[in-house]
């Protein structure tokens, strides 16, 4: 069976709510499942006003961020955010584990140690989802909340 790779990155971020720089967990387009809740198109202001687009060197305006976790998160002199930075990988994973998603370490490790590489991105993993397979097609809702 066929499933869809999405790839997970890291992305420079100048945040304009809290006028600081962080690095945030992107994500290359909406996935399936319940991933796709956390998912937020996203302006990309440039991190430079040095920083230019050419037709040669594109630079993206706009990406696919991932919200945080843990609802509105505080940082950078107490300013709210709600972007997923790299210390929630962990929570990340476990997200993604109990929600059917498989982390496809063989291309991750792949693609992290060739030579092409993405832009400004750096590569946290590959994904794929593959549904829920471990909760019985009978439960209710209200009985996956307690799992």
């Amino acid at each position: 069976m066929f499933y869809k790779t999405y790839t997970l990155t890291t992305q420079p971020f100048y945040d304009r709510v809290c006028q600081c720089y962080k690095n945030i967990v992107m994500i290359n387009v909406v996935p399936e499942g319940p991933l796709k809740q956390l998912v937020m198109r996203t302006q990309l202001p440039p991190l430079s006003p040095f920083q230019q687009s050419t037709p040669c060197n594109p630079i993206p305006t706009c990406g696919l961020a991932l919200r945080s976790l843990k609802g509105l998160s505080f940082g950078c002199n107490s300013c709210s955010t709600n972007y997923m930075t790299p210390d929630e990988i962990p929570d990340l994973f476990g997200f993604l584990t109990m929600n059917g998603y498989n982390i496809n370490t063989s291309v991750t490790h792949m693609m992290n140690t060739s030579d092409v590489k993405l832009t400004s991105r750096r590569i946290i993993c590959f994904i794929n989802y593959i549904g829920n397979q471990n909760i019985p097609f009978n439960m209710s809702p209200e009985m996956m909340d307690t799992i």
